[in-house]
């Protein structure tokens, strides 16, 4: 039975948590201009008896693709790059029958022939790194925090620190190396993102502690500490707090990092060559439900995921973040490009659903 009272969707949360295996999970809710509701549950590190809270700071993975998409499309809009401009000018070499455009990397269309089908790549969403750097003359990691982090205050939003802590020693399969280390410190030096308050929030990563030659996040068995591995781009890397994540939500709703015009085209599913929509816009997954828009994306690490579902006619986000993969595990969403795949997606939209029919109460 869909639940109308938060108190009655905090308790599924948990009961889901529980059921995934997950260390801790921390969720925000955004309407209109504010963001309304946020909560933690479970742990953000066990080995430290530290719990899970509304601002825990988690690796959010993929779901660093809409903020990477945002900041190419801020070039778009100040002229200074083209949706149809060929990657080769950015020094990007892909050969394919035709010419591969910023508009293809952006909508994962990048494939034989480019424009024809949908296909999640992540690296090839990579690549728009680069178009960034070659554009702008900067590191990528300084126009992220010049154009989001900074001016929306998101003072829990950052690079992957990538620095490892004592007990990630107990995971002899894991390591961090000096290259990545000193990628994350120039991150931070780039971005100006004050390391040490990221660092004191950021939830540990867990991964199975079996079968990590078979599947690298394990198959079984009890959690143990893996770090967070990727370094910022693009396409991942970065880390954030639930409700940080649900306030760049709301800034985009607000026009303040897009204008009308290009946030429309960053959510207007492309058409193949038959005519068909294609799943995945410019940096967001978009469908239709219950005749609503529905705008999301998730993410997915070894140690780490996370999700954002956006209903834009009505204003309002939901984000869930977790330290494992137990969000997004066995869930192709990326394949299937259908957040009902999400049980916590569906946890929400039935929850939002049913307000509609009777107000919440707590």
């Amino acid at each position: 039975m869909p639940v109308r009272s938060l108190r009655g969707l905090e308790q599924q949360l948990e009961s889901l948590r529980i059921r995934l295996e997950i260390p801790g999970i921390s969720a925000a809710i955004a309407e209109g201009d504010r963001v309304i509701w946020a909560r933690g549950f479970g742990t953000a590190n066990r080995e430290r008896a530290v719990a899970a809270g509304p601002d825990t700071i988690y690796g959010v993975a993929s779901l660093t693709k809409p903020y990477g998409s945002t900041v190419v499309l801020q070039l778009v809009q100040e002229g200074r790059l083209g949706l149809d401009d060929d990657v080769s000018r950015f020094g990007i070499a892909i050969a394919r029958s035709a010419p591969v455009t910023v508009r293809h990397l952006l909508s994962h269309t990048s494939g034989e022939p480019p424009g024809a089908r949908y296909r999640y790549d992540g690296n090839a969403f990579g690549a728009l790194t680069r178009i960034v750097e070659r554009t702008t003359g900067q590191p990528f990691a300084k126009e992220l925090a010049e154009r989001i982090i900074r001016p929306l205050r998101l003072t829990r939003t950052g690079p992957n620190p990538g620095e490892p802590r004592p007990f990630w020693s107990l995971v002899a399969s894991v390591k961090v190396t000096p290259v990545d280390v000193d990628r994350s410190r120039a991150e931070f030096v780039a971005s100006n993102v004050d390391r040490e308050s990221i660092e004191s929030s950021l939830a540990q990563g867990y991964a199975r502690a079996w079968g990590r030659w078979i599947w690298p996040s394990g198959l079984v068995g009890p959690m143990r500490p893996m770090s967070h591995g990727f370094t910022l781009s693009t396409t991942a890397g970065l880390v954030a707090s639930a409700p940080d994540v649900a306030r760049f939500s709301i800034a985009l709703d607000q026009g303040l990092l897009l204008n009308d015009e290009i946030r429309a085209e960053a959510w207007r599913r492309p058409l193949a060559p038959d005519g068909t929509p294609l799943p995945y816009a410019l940096g967001w997954f978009v469908q239709d439900i219950r005749g609503r828009q529905i705008v999301w994306h998730y993410g997915h690490g070894l140690e780490s995921s996370s999700l954002i579902v956006k209903m834009p006619a009505h204003r309002a986000t939901f984000v869930i973040l977790a330290n494992s993969d137990g969000l997004s595990r066995w869930r192709g969403l990326g394949d299937s490009a259908d957040v009902m795949g999400s049980p916590a997606a569906t946890l929400f939209m039935n929850w939002y659903f049913a307000r509609e029919v009777r107000p919440s109460s707590r």
